[in-house]
């Protein structure tokens, strides 16, 4: 167990995410998660999603109890607030509601030992599993206690961006994925998911500014546990 007292005892996160369209995407994350708590931003029960403006970087901030004791201690770890950016810390913000659910976010990273260090050595996120892809290409699952943290490391990602994408948890997929429909927006259909009991379905619209998936899993992140 994590311990309390330490200022990188990271939980839920925080994510920016760069638009072309603010009024656009702002009317899709209205269907897709509801009313946002304030202007640009939506609270999930783990976490927020920030529209960005267009010419800016996505930005992963894990929520710490106190912002400033944890960059003093990432800082004494060797990593200064702009060596990783646009992954940062902060504190949490906007309101606490049920739903929505943050099941996963995906990032991506230039070399597997190094991303192992980053995200376990220097944010202390609980690093669960590795699962090679091949062609020298790594799945890296970490894990808060609230969030998946899903990396995909390896040279070929060198030039992608570091962050690769959300998956937002429902429990009654079926049922989301028909009224996301009938308002408008274009999803495929519900297919069986990679991992052993879940269903999903992507949410294919560009305004987001992200690739998009709904996920529908029991017990969720048994496997990871």
């Amino acid at each position: 167990m994590r311990n309390s007292n330490d200022p990188i005892a990271a939980s839920d996160v925080r994510i920016g995410i760069p638009v072309a369209d603010v009024d656009a995407a702002t009317r899709a994350y209205r269907i897709l998660l509801g009313a946002p708590a304030a202007d640009r931003q939506w609270a999930a029960a783990n976490g927020s999603l920030v529209l960005l403006d267009a010419d800016s970087d996505p930005s992963v901030d894990f929520v710490v109890p106190d912002e400033a004791r944890a960059r003093a201690q990432l800082e004494r770890r060797g990593l200064s607030a702009t060596d990783h950016a646009p992954i940062g810390v902060t504190e949490a913000i906007g309101r606490e509601v049920e739903w929505p659910v943050l099941d996963h976010i995906v990032l991506t990273h230039s070399d597997a030992d190094a991303a192992i260090a980053l995200y376990a050595g220097r944010f202390g996120l609980s690093l669960r599993r590795v699962r090679p892809l091949g062609d020298g290409l790594d799945q890296l699952f970490f894990r808060t206690p609230t969030v998946v943290v899903e990396v995909v490391a390896g040279p070929a990602m060198t030039d992608r961006d570091r962050f690769g994408g959300i998956a937002w948890l429902t429990e009654d997929i079926d049922a989301d994925q028909e009224r996301i429909v009938e308002a408008g927006l274009d999803t495929s259909e519900v297919r069986e998911g990679r991992k052993p009991g879940t269903r999903v379905c992507t949410v294919r619209e560009r305004v987001l500014g992200t690739p998009t998936l709904l996920i529908e899993q029991s017990p969720r992140l048994d496997d990871l546990s």
